[in-house]
């Protein structure tokens, strides 16, 4: 039995993360990203030093595979035209550019030493990024098209 809803549903078309190469680079930023966050919080409470160095570690890591994760992307982007023509794909590329742009950004506020090299710049980049990488994961999740009266698209 198909539903009036169901009916006009047309096939999806995945959004940026049903791409293998791109969709298997994301994730291990956003872990170091998510990681750096949680270790800059307990820099802030504890005060001990090893978690602004794990903090250090973790925005290089994510930034690294952050700028491999961006050129696959960015070939998807450029390569499959259906990709671009999904309603917030423009809106993941950008927010996922600017998350490693404020990375790049937050890495250099942490080289600085002691207290300073987190809170309360280094803490607040953290957090935006984190943010920012939550927005693009809900632009880029794939969204089912539904059908209009023309036979297009909403």
């Amino acid at each position: 039995m198909h539903s009036a809803a169901s009916e006009g549903l047309v096939r999806p078309h995945l959004g940026l993360a049903s791409q293998p190469v791109y969709a298997t680079l994301v994730q291990f930023p956003a872990v170091c990203f998510v990681g750096a966050l949680l270790t800059d919080l307990a820099y802030w409470e504890t005060l001990n030093v090893i978690w602004e160095t794990f903090s250090v570690w973790l925005l290089t890591a994510g930034c690294i595979v952050a700028a491999f994760a961006g050129i696959a992307g960015l070939l998807t982007w450029f390569r499959l035209r259906h990709v671009r023509g999904l309603r917030f794909a423009g809106l993941h590329v950008a927010a996922s550019l600017l998350a490693l742009l404020l990375s790049i950004v937050n890495a250099f506020v942490h080289s600085r030493d002691g207290y300073t090299a987190v809170v309360p710049q280094g803490l607040t980049l953290s957090i935006i990024v984190v943010v920012l990488m939550l927005l693009a994961t809900w632009f880029g999740w794939p969204r089912p098209q539904y059908a209009n009266d023309a036979g297009g698209t909403r």
